[in-house]
């Protein structure tokens, strides 16, 4: 095996991202056991490979080590997954704060042409894809606010975001990301920390009162 440390990395995420997909598939159901040696034959790596890929799916709160048992796929409840809406009310709003200061322009532009394509999806019922877009402008946004470690803590995170979707309306989704947009390009920091908590709490909430109902889309909290 190859021991150039690009090689090393790019290994590494193949195989995170291979078992990101199995669990979140249900391939492998929470509680299951993730036997190193089977995923390191599957994958065509060394064990170390996948112990690593491992410790990065840990962080994410997809896995988790039993002393003497080995690594098994997390049971998240729901509290879990709100916890992980509480975070990112913070610290995207720090990042909105940040990007009134960092972010240029023609950054922000492909930023608001995709609010209209989540919009666009959303209206054609293509609804995996609009989750998709939506994740990314979120991704996108806090990785204009060019802080490492802010950047560092939402990938830890932002994997529970796909274990969930939420059902609110999407006119009104697209029009809360342009005023973010609008308000971080006029450069109103205040405004723009405002406008991102009160679209990630209204996001938690809608969340938070489907499973109360149990009419949550989950992929595979039991």
């Amino acid at each position: 095996m190859s021991d150039d440390p690009k090689t090393a990395r790019l290994s590494r995420h193949r195989v995170r991202e291979g078992l990101q997909q199995i669990i979140l598939s249900g391939e492998q159901k929470p509680g299951s056991k993730l036997p190193q040696q089977e995923l390191a034959a599957r994958f065509g790596v060394a064990q170390g490979v996948v112990r690593e890929a491992l410790l990065e799916l840990q962080a994410h709160g997809l896995v988790e080590t039993i002393d003497n048992r080995g690594v098994f796929v997390t049971d998240l409840s729901p509290s879990k997954i709100i916890e992980s809406f509480e975070l990112r009310e913070m610290h995207e709003a720090l990042a909105a704060r940040l990007c009134c200061e960092r972010a240029t322009r023609a950054e922000l532009r492909p930023l608001r042409e995709l609010a209209y394509e989540i919009f666009s999806l959303g209206a054609a019922k293509k609804l995996a894809d609009m989750a998709r877009f939506d994740r990314e402008f979120h991704s996108r946004l806090i990785h204009l606010s060019r802080h490492s470690m802010l950047i560092r803590l939402a990938d830890n995170y932002r994997v529970l975001g796909k274990i969930v979707r939420s059902k609110r309306d999407r006119k009104i989704v697209r029009d809360e990301h342009l005023a973010i947009l609008a308000a971080i390009e006029k450069g109103a920091a205040d405004e723009a920390e405002r406008l991102v908590r009160h679209h990630v709490a209204a996001g938690r909430l809608a969340i938070e009162k489907d499973l109360e109902n149990g009419t949550a889309h989950l992929l595979w909290i039991k």
